[in-house]
Order: structure tokens, then sequence, then C-alpha cells
């Protein structure tokens, strides 16, 4: 096995290389750019920008509405609110702007099957970024996958017209570099190949900072189901195609068109014929036309439908998402939808917890106040709760015995530092008031 960032180098270039394919085509499925409906090459650029119109994007409005039930909002250090580690923890957040940071590396585990998150150091102080799937990749540990025995980030400079590739171990990191553009000036079209070292191998404290969030089944959500998103899309193809040749029927002329007019001159039908709106057709007698008949959308409209709700099925993603229509689903049948997918969000937010949870600790070992304690990474609730369904139970919460800050945490989602103002603001209220009592009082005995 290889045990130095210049033999860790070309073997993961290869496998960032050979999966490039399969995320550029996740992602075209997730931004609207899925591959257009089949067509006959003869056709291809006449209608491509009509093709185009054809497209739906479920791949990306599945991982939007998924993604919308995962939001991070805040981090737990063993049972202080007052600790070095939780005021420090609460900082970085702050800094890196984490609900953000985190957010896009959800967003890229949903719709590519990977997200990537870096702890680097700049100043002395942690940061934090999501990673392209595009620019890392990691040699993940058999045990625990979400962490890495060797990583390597690769991106392109265009400012100095340089490549650069950055490879960590446990313990080392090693940083190399190449032209951007190979011997006849085209641009380098792989990861591997024509490395140098930028400079010499450097240690670090800690592991591999590179933290992987694998979605289920190493596959974006919509991947198994990307056969079903271009049924689709050629359904609305079809249905295009025929709406527009409505508004072009095709004509016929019953009966043989004189070539001369009543004083022996030449006629120009195709200037009789003349299709603009408005134009009138003075034709002799006997001459009929014939007219093709319409041909009734519905159907296909209907077969939109039933794609749509396959693809919410298969997804469990609710069906409104796609068809936002409320007579297009029971309330029995909408219920039964947002359990599955809320159901996928708590599977979803345990396998994103853990990296993300190392990722805060490998920034707080940087600080140095690791205290040994549990990190945890803490969630709004991902079934979307009206704020009167909450203020109910937390009614009931209180009702049972259940503390002030655990029933804001868990039942009203808010963070810890919303938690902490919250209790600032009540603690002043109570001054306030407090001393309100205290004039009238005061003003009674006069």
């Amino acid at each position: 096995m290889a045990t130095t960032p210049a033999e860790w180098l070309p073997i993961l270039a290869k496998r960032l290389d050979a999966r490039q394919k399969r995320i550029e085509k996740n992602r075209s499925y997730a931004n609207g750019n899925a591959p257009m409906p089949e067509m006959g090459a003869n056709t291809r650029e006449s209608w491509k920008a009509f093709q185009k119109k054809a497209r739906t994007n479920y791949g990306g409005l599945t991982c939007e509405s998924l993604g919308g039930r995962m939001v991070p909002n805040g981090v737990r250090v063993g049972t202080s609110t007052t600790s070095d580690a939780v005021l420090a923890a609460r900082r970085v957040w702050r800094d890196n702007r984490l609900d953000v940071v985190f957010g896009d590396a959800i967003a890229n585990m949903l719709t590519t099957s990977v997200g990537y998150l870096v702890t680097g150091v700049r100043d002395g102080r942690p940061i934090i970024t999501s990673e392209l799937p595009e620019q890392v990749i990691t040699a993940p540990d058999p045990t625990q996958p979400w962490r890495a025995r060797a990583a390597l980030k690769a991106w392109r400079d265009p400012d100095d017209g340089k490549d650069y590739a950055l490879v960590w171990l446990p313990g080392v990191r090693q940083l190399f570099s190449r032209k951007s553009t190979n011997s006849n000036g085209t641009p380098q079209p792989q990861v591997d190949g024509d490395w140098e070292e930028d400079r010499p191998a450097e240690l670090h404290a800690g592991g591999v900072p590179v933290y992987v969030l694998e979605n289920k089944g190493g596959v974006a959500e919509f991947e198994p189901h990307i056969d079903v998103i271009d049924r689709a899309n050629l359904g609305k193809l079809q249905r295009l195609v025929v709406t527009a040749m409505q508004a072009f029927k095709q004509r016929a002329i019953k009966g043989g068109l004189p070539e001369k007019d009543d004083d022996g001159n030449d006629i120009d039908w195709a200037k009789v014929f003349d299709p603009a709106p408005g134009a009138l057709w003075d034709l002799p007698e006997g001459i009929d036309v014939w007219e093709s008949a319409e041909t009734d959308i519905r159907p296909l409209l209907e077969g939109e439908k039933t794609d749509a709700r396959d693809f919410a099925a298969v997804t469990l993603t609710p069906l409104s998402v796609f068809i936002p229509s409320g007579e297009n689903q029971s309330a029995e049948g909408a219920q039964n939808a947002n359990k599955g997918e809320i159901q996928k969000a708590k599977n979803r937010i345990a396998r994103a917890t853990a990296p993300m949870e190392g990722s805060l600790l490998e920034a707080l070992r940087v600080l140095g106040v690791d205290d040994g304690e549990t990190i945890e990474l803490l969630w709004e609730p991902p079934e979307h709760i009206s704020f009167g369904e909450k203020t109910l139970a937390a009614k009931q919460a209180k009702e049972a015995g259940m503390s002030a800050r655990w029933i804001k945490q868990n039942i009203m989602g808010m963070s810890p530092d919303e938690i902490d103002q919250d209790e600032s603001n009540a603690t002043s209220d109570a001054l306030l008031a407090a001393t309100l009592i205290g004039a009238a009082g005061g003003n009674g005995n006069a």
C-alpha cells in the first residue's frame, strides 16, 4: 500500500478521473440540464431550443425538498453551556458560517452521492469548507468510511495558469503543481499525470482533516430513478410537439387548380395561400380544402401527471413538490408521503452527522480546547411543525416535567445561541417587571 503523498497522488487522481462522468451526469439531472429527450440526428440543431422546454427538474426538486428537512442549527459540547470548548465551538460556527457550509455539503451529498468537508488552518484559526466532489476524493477507512486514510484535492488556478494537488496523510501533507495546459496549449483534460513537487512534505498534527458525507447506497437521491425522469421528459416533449403542430395544421387542395386567371395571367398560388394571420384565400369554384383533424392532448397531460406520481412514489417525495395542485392527492396520501420523506430525512441526517461532528472536533483541536467531551451536532426537527403545534407540544412537555432549555431546543428547534439570547431577554424582562412593580408600590405608599 502507498505510504507517501507522492505515492498516493496517482492512485487518487485516477479514481477522481474515473468518476467525473458520473458526477457530471448527476449534476445535470439536479440543476435542470438533464440530457435532452431523444431525437433524429438530422433535426438536432433545429429542435435543440424546443427540446430544452421539455425538461422538468425532477431531480433538483427532490433534493431541494429533502434538503429542506436537513437543517443543522448548532453544536453542543458535553453537558456544559459555558465551557471553553462550548464557546469556542459556537465561535467556529459563526466565523465559518457553518449553517451555509454544512448546507452546501448536504446538497452535494444528495445531488451527487458524496460531499466533503475539509478543516484547514489560516492565521492560526480553523477554517471549515465544503468541497466539490469534482475536486476532492479520499481513500476511506474501511471501518469508518467517513474517515480518510488519504485524501486529494485538485484545482486549477486560472490566474497563474497552474493546477495544484494537495495530498493529505495522517500527520503529513504535500502540495504538487503542474501547468494547466499540455504541450499543444490545450487545457489538461484530467487530473492524473505530469505532477511535480511544489514544496516538500510538511508535518501537521492529527489525522486526515477531510470528512466524507456519503449518501445511502453510494448514489444520488434520484440516481436509481433516472429512467423515470427521462420518460417524463420524453412525454412532455411529445405533448409539446403535438401542441405546436396544432398551430400548423396540414391542409390540402381537393381538385385541380388552374394555372391562369380569366385574363390569361399566370396565378401565383404561393402568394394566394399566404398563411399569415388574417389572410383570406380566394379560391375558384369547385375547389375544396382538406384540413387535418385536431389531436386531443388531454391523455398526454394525464400521462405527465402519472409519471410525476411514479417518481414521487419511488423517491418518497410528496407529490405536491411536483404537482402543486391540491386535487392530485388526498389528505391521507399527502400525510403518508410526508412521513416517508421525514423518515428518509432522519436517515440522511444520521449519515451526515458523524463527518460533520468530525470536522468540528478537528477545529477544536486546532484551537487547543478539545477537552475530551462529546461533540453533538444539533438539527432542526425535520417534521416542519407549525408554530401552533410546537407551542402545544411545549406546553405538554412542560407539564411532563421537561426543562425549559430542553423544550426550546428539541421542540421549538432553537439553536444554542438563540436559547442563550432568549434566556437573556427573559432575565431582562423579569428585572424590568420587578422594577416597575417596585416603583408602583412606592408610589402607592406615598
